[in-house]
């Protein structure tokens, strides 16, 4: 989506949530929040209740908030669940909590930070004070900091592809099979000519071989054309982490 001039620029944040509150909501009235998106494993489990606490105080400061499902102890699923959020409408600015919730999701965080722009930051509390909702609730102590993080490129919709074929086959496939699935959706074939020899094929496949390469995603069994290609335990999760870029979601009516 581009950015038109009437377009509207919310401050979006994003924050996984477990037991806390305040460390949560303190960050977002501080940074002038527009919209909150809360991540939590089940909307009736405690991080639910939690976040249900959340939403209210959110509501006392008009910052309209709500609450997505998904496994917040795996980093790969925010990480998806956050670029489908950002792909749908890139104009925004958004932010994260990696205070909050689980390990797992304060890595989330800050990957996503690496791949779609979004700016992590980090909270901290005063751990002697007594809990305000409940345990585990504490006081926050100073000012939001945020995280240092550098882009990382992603990866285009060809190797996204291509990845996803790869793993969707129990043994390692040949790269001819390869070229055949891309052929399909355009992805390897002509360019400027109608026609394009084998030979220009398996140079296209070979560029977006390299790109798996290079991230770990696949592993190449023996050499030249007659190599087999299988991915890896990293491409495993990093097929999770782009899964939205081949099925993207309904966006946020509220991001609209």
């Amino acid at each position: 989506m581009l950015m038109g001039p009437t377009t509207v620029r919310f401050r979006v944040h994003i924050a996984p949530v477990g037991r806390e509150v305040i460390r949560v909501v303190k960050p977002m009235i501080t940074l002038k929040a527009d919209v909150a998106i809360l991540l939590t494993l089940s909307k009736t489990d405690q991080s639910g209740l939690s976040a249900q606490i959340i939403r209210k105080e959110l509501e006392k400061e008009h910052i309209p908030t709500t609450i997505i499902e998904c496994n917040i102890s795996d980093s790969s699923e925010i990480v998806n669940e956050v670029g489908s959020i950002v792909s749908a409408y890139p104009h925004h600015e958004y932010m994260y909590n990696v205070s909050t919730g689980a390990r797992a999701a304060s890595i989330a965080g800050v990957i996503a930070g690496m791949f779609w722009g979004v700016r992590p930051y980090h909270i901290g509390i005063n751990e002697m004070a007594k809990p305000v909702h409940g345990e585990g609730d504490l006081p926050t102590v100073g000012s939001p900091q945020f995280v240092p993080t550098f882009q990382i490129p992603r990866l285009d919709q060809a190797a996204i592809e291509a990845l996803e074929f790869i793993a969707s086959t129990k043994e390692p496939i040949s790269k001819n099979l390869l070229i055949t699935e891309l052929k399909k959706t355009g992805k390897v074939g002509p360019r400027q000519s109608k026609s394009v020899t084998p030979q220009a094929l398996y140079g296209q496949l070979d560029s977006i071989l390299y790109k798996l390469e290079t991230w770990g995603f696949v592993e190449l069994i023996g050499h030249g054309k007659s190599a087999r290609v299988s991915i890896t335990e990293t491409g495993i999760e990093g097929r999770k982490m782009f899964f939205h870029m081949l099925k993207p979601r309904s966006p946020l009516s509220m991001l609209e």
